[in-house]
């Protein structure tokens, strides 16, 4: 805890003339004692598989996440595989054979595949009206070894070598699982009023902010998704619903004794996108995107100078 305080103090002399005086003080007072908690080992050399999950809308965004992708994980030969989870709605399912909907995701996959040819990039086809995260992680896991070490990605995340190896650092199978707040961009049309936004997203207070309502991205070892997904299987016998009521993030809190390691991640990025929030999840799930969808679209000044210039048009 630090404090300012600014103090306006009498002074009166023995005469009995007196004068006023300021000061101001700063005070540090630490919470508690530092205290050194072993770890269990780990290595910048795991394997890491990094999971796209993929809706229909979402599609357009996806060749940019490949071509961030490509730079900073297929160009250094990364210890990393990406696998793509496209979501079929169950009308978009029946129309694959005459119109896949993910047909030019698919085209451009097979060029990155051309163009590294010893990468393979694997993509898994799902059909479901209730995409929840658990539901589509049920399916990626019975696909993978217990001791798979995953990151579940969104189309928006700009990955980087220096995430990669946080999500490594940070995720301790059977002790820690990791979900990084990201750095998320601001709507450049109020964050750069009638300016040019840059061409890369800086990591500037102006030009966005940390994401604490998004838990999307995640960074767990498979032996504990699974262990917390067993101790779920009571309660979703009694209601199946909260399947698509809770998040993975939510999941752990609640059935799982693993350290929860919540931290900003300057080395996770995101550009601005408009992003539709599902009503059929929670109610709690759905506030939290509405709140991101709102504060992520400028500052307050920002905000404040774009309706400024809104009331003064229409003064006019």
């Amino acid at each position: 805890m630090e404090y300012t305080l600014d103090l306006q103090v009498e002074v009166v002399t023995q005469k009995g003339h007196s004068r006023s005086v300021v000061k101001r003080v700063h005070l540090v007072r630490p919470l508690s004692e530092v205290e050194i908690i072993p770890m269990p080992y780990v290595t910048e050399a795991s394997h890491i598989n990094v999971i796209l999950p993929l809706t229909a809308h979402e599609r357009d965004h996806a060749g940019h996440f490949l071509e961030v992708y490509a730079a900073a994980a297929l160009e250094s030969s990364e210890n990393a595989v990406l696998t793509f989870l496209f979501i079929y709605d169950p009308f978009e399912a029946q129309q694959v054979s005459q119109n896949d909907i993910f047909a030019p995701v698919k085209a451009r996959i097979a060029e990155y595949e051309r163009r590294f040819a010893e990468v393979k990039i694997p993509w898994i086809s799902v059909k479901t009206d209730a995409p929840s995260q658990i539901k589509v992680m049920d399916i990626i896991s019975k696909k993978h070894p217990v001791d798979t070490l995953f990151f579940v990605a969104g189309v928006d995340t700009e990955v980087t070598t220096d995430f990669l190896n946080r999500c490594r650092m940070n995720t301790i199978n059977s002790w820690q699982v990791f979900f990084p707040i990201h750095f998320q961009g601001y709507n450049p049309a109020i964050a750069y009023h009638g300016q040019a936004p840059p061409a890369a997203l800086d990591l500037m207070r102006d030009a966005g902010r940390f994401d604490r309502d998004v838990f999307h991205e995640a960074c767990f070892y498979n032996a504990d998704y699974m262990a917390a997904r067993t101790r779920m299987a009571g309660d979703v016998q009694e209601n199946e619903d909260i399947l698509e009521t809770l998040d993975i993030y939510d999941m752990f809190i609640k059935y799982s004794s693993l350290h929860v390691f919540r931290a900003v991640e300057p080395a996770l990025l995101q550009r601005y996108r408009q992003h539709v929030c599902n009503p059929r999840l929670s109610e709690e799930i759905y506030h939290r995107c509405m709140q991101s969808h709102l504060e992520g679209l400028g500052s307050r000044s920002q905000l404040a100078m774009v309706l400024f210039e809104q009331e003064q048009g229409n003064s006019t």
